[in-house]
């Protein structure tokens, strides 16, 4: 019998031509060098604003993040505050994992990682393979076919399909590990992809990915009960146009904006995401339609669609969405969809999440 191939089988491809990056190491899709004194001076002030922001966190977390725990139990406000304004990009993976609990499940299981990678074997090796090479195409370091990015991004997938058999590997979950090996190793990448659907902090993800989508199904009604109660211009205009939130929103749950958003972007949603949990997916959402509103309201279906699977660049500036979304109160309504949609169901679980969510909004 012919042994399964797995991705130790292939040698990696050519590198690609080097081109033009961007600060986050994505091929830019304007090559233009040239920059006017307005533009220079902006960047200048941004470095320097970032550099007193990383003194700020550097303050905050400690050596090696030592003080964390201690500094987010005395001023919880003042570390809401500073993630809702973006982790410095140089302490990112370290504050992601402190703050969603995947360090802790690192120390407690030393070892392994490395048994799942290299002991064990995998179903879904063969639709890995398949799939790595859509993760982050543009990204330079995924770029090269079968390289150390495809190798890690297959190691870290490989390993929770076997970590969780149940879940196994579902499409998708490659841009959440991929986003995530962009700003730490393998195995700290691999426990918190555990830790997310595993809920170490907030509500697990694993419902995301099962049989049937069973959370994405919950989620979307959430959101379509939310657009109605919120935008109810918007959510009449949905349902004459024959609009609903899985033709647009499904994404957004399942990569938490990773799939198709600007990265900056998507980086200042994960960082409160990770903090906060799924409640800002939600109110995220809600900004972008609120934002686009008036010009929604005039689209008829087709034009419709592509709008919402397209939205206008000046809609993706972190800094005109994000305290949008911030403003948005969703907990109680939320809390109600999915009671909702839990005795249309049957289901009669509450979750640790929602009681989380209102604490924090009180």
């Amino acid at each position: 019998m012919e042994r399964r191939r797995t991705i130790d089988d292939y040698e990696p491809g050519p590198v690609p031509p080097q081109r033009p990056l961007d600060r986050f190491g994505f091929i830019k899709q304007d090559v233009s060098n040239s920059q006017d004194g307005l533009a220079k001076s902006r960047l200048a002030f941004e470095y320097e604003r970032e550099a007193r922001r990383v003194r700020k966190w550097r303050k905050m977390i400690g050596v090696g993040g030592s003080d964390w725990k201690h500094y987010a139990r005395r001023k919880p406000h003042v570390v809401k505050r500073r993630i809702r304004k973006g982790i410095p990009d140089c302490l990112r993976g370290l504050v992601w994992q402190l703050i969603s609990g995947s360090r802790d499940l690192l120390l407690m299981n030393p070892g392994v990682y490395e048994q799942l990678v290299i002991y064990e074997t995998s179903a879904s090796e063969l639709d890995i393979i398949r799939d790595i090479s859509r993760t982050f195409p543009s990204h330079v370091f995924f770029q090269q076919r079968h390289g150390p990015g495809q190798r890690s991004l297959y190691n870290v997938l490989k390993a929770y399909s076997v970590f969780d058999r149940e879940v196994g590997y579902v499409q998708g979950m490659g841009f959440l590990a991929g986003l995530l090996l962009l700003y730490m190793s393998e195995e700290d990448a691999f426990w918190l992809l555990v830790a997310l659907l595993k809920g170490a902090v907030h509500a697990p993800m694993e419902g995301l990915y099962q049989v049937g989508l069973p959370l994405v199904q919950q989620y979307l009604f959430q959101f379509d009960q939310l657009v109605r109660e919120q935008l109810p211009k918007l959510g009449e205009h949905f349902s004459q146009e024959m609009i609903n939130p899985s033709m647009y929103a499904s994404q957004w749950f399942i990569t938490v904006f990773s799939y198709s958003f600007p990265f900056p972007l998507a980086l200042r949603i994960w960082d409160v995401f990770l903090y906060e949990g799924v409640k800002i997916v939600f109110k995220v959402g809600l900004a972008l339609l609120k934002y686009c509103h008036d010009d929604l309201i005039k689209l008829s279906f087709e034009k419709l669609i592509h709008a919402l699977r397209n939205f206008p660049e000046d809609a993706m500036d972190p800094d005109r969405l994000l305290p949008l979304a911030y403003s948005i109160k969703v907990s109680r309504s939320l809390e109600e969809a999915r009671n909702e949609y839990e005795k249309r169901h049957g289901k009669l679980v509450r979750s640790r999440e929602s009681i989380q969510e209102q604490k924090q909004e009180q």
